[in-house]
């Protein structure tokens, strides 16, 4: 059956209103001429029962006009956009009520009784987009924890076999001083030396094995505290350069016995800050240590305590093979270390992550320069100021156990 025009008229109308889609008439003079159901709800017009939702008030389009958006492939409703035809995707539209909406944005350029007209047809995707951000952000966080799972997972099976090369090297590296104290003990037990020249050879064997054993075991014991949070520190405010002058005096015949020279450039007034001073020294005899241990032979380490305003620093100067940049980070990783004792001529080589933990934990930190041929340059720094919890400020009673407790 053919509608009559009146019948056509109103089934358009009646179609226009009940699409999901805000529809909106632009006249030539940009005033909204028509506006349908929907685009009466998104923009906020009065309803008007007896119009049938169709005549919004005189408005111009350009109250709908933005004029920035917060991403670059968002476009803002303005004169320009109004130009183009087809179908537009993330158009960003005001309200009147200053709030706005990302819409996909259909523009028609239709001629009515000779002038030209705006058919716009817009749909508000600014849930969906929300939506989607979200369901992307999320996506994104699941893959990263993803592969931070499987990094772990492989950093737990590496560790699971750097643990078990740890339990093998240091098997060995027991066995060695004990073995050496046993056959000593044995020896002067036995009386079979044959004048006081040898007997006192074999009781400085004996000393220096169980010196090593001792640090070995010191090591092995301050490391499983570091990693539990289980070690003590007792920080007050002392002079930095008597404690690092008493490990230098200490360490002088182990460098002579290496045949390095030890130098100390000491500063022209103390050097107050703050630290616990039986873990300073130990930072101390590791950092010097290794200078030797490192070193070429008649070489040299110096050892020069300067001050900021925030900091103290102890730099430890050798004429060693130097480090590549690369290895600055491994050399402090435990985790390194444990993969590769075998590398290390002699000890657990875990005295820079312990020195490090140590350290950090006093609120400093440990740093290295290095040339290749040329030697490397440690240093730490120690805070002047108490920047730490109160609670760690506190005095190390003479019945506090040490290191090795």
């Amino acid at each position: 059956m053919k509608l009559n025009a009146e019948t056509a008229q109103l089934l358009y109308k009646v179609i226009a209103d009940e699409v999901t889609m805000a529809i909106v008439v632009v006249g030539p003079d940009n005033i909204i001429h028509y506006a349908n159901r929907m685009a009466h709800y998104l923009f906020e017009f009065s309803l008007d029962e007896s119009t049938g939702f169709t005549a919004p008030p005189p408005v111009s389009v350009e109250k709908f006009f933005a004029t920035a958006a917060s991403e670059k492939r968002i476009k803002c409703l303005n004169a320009e956009v109004l130009e183009m035809q087809g179908l537009i995707q993330d158009v960003l539209i005001q309200k009147p009520d200053s709030n706005s909406f990302i819409a996909t944005l259909g523009i028609r350029h239709v001629t009515i009784d000779g002038a030209r007209h705006l058919l716009l047809m817009i749909q508000d995707v600014t849930f969906q987009k929300k939506l989607q951000r979200e369901i992307t952000e999320k996506q994104g966080a699941i893959q990263r924890a993803h592969q931070d799972l499987l990094h772990q997972n492989q950093q737990l099976k590496e560790l699971d076999i750097a643990k078990d090369r740890f339990v093998a090297m240091t098997t060995h590296e027991l066995r060695t001083p004990v073995s050496a104290i046993l056959a000593s003990a044995d020896i002067l037990k036995s009386n079979l030396y044959d004048d006081k020249t040898q007997h006192d050879e074999f009781v400085n064997i004996v000393f220096e094995q169980a010196q090593h054993l001792l640090d070995l075991v010191n090591d092995i014991l301050d490391f499983s505290k570091i990693r539990a949070n289980k070690m003590d520190y007792y920080i007050e405010e002392k002079d930095l350069s008597e404690t690092v002058a008493h490990e230098f005096e200490s360490m002088k015949q182990i460098a002579k016995n290496a045949k390095i020279e030890l130098i100390l450039t000491p500063p022209a007034k103390p050097m107050l800050c703050y630290f616990d001073e039986v873990r300073i020294k130990q930072v101390v005899t590791n950092l010097i240590s290794n200078a030797i241990k490192y070193n070429v032979p008649n070489g040299q380490v110096r050892v020069e305590i300067k001050s900021t305003a925030e900091y103290c620093e102890v730099y430890i100067q050798d004429t060693g093979k130097g480090i590549a940049e690369a290895d600055f980070g491994k050399i402090f990783s435990e985790f390194e270390t444990l993969g590769k004792m075998g590398n290390h001529s002699k000890g657990t080589g875990l005295g820079l992550p312990i020195s490090q933990r140590m350290v950090r934990r006093m609120g400093g930190e440990i740093l290295l320069t290095s040339e290749i041929g040329k030697g490397s340059v440690f240093w730490f720094t120690v805070p002047r100021q108490r920047i730490l919890d109160e609670v760690d400020y506190r005095s190390r009673s003479s019945s506090t156990d040490d290191i090795a407790s």
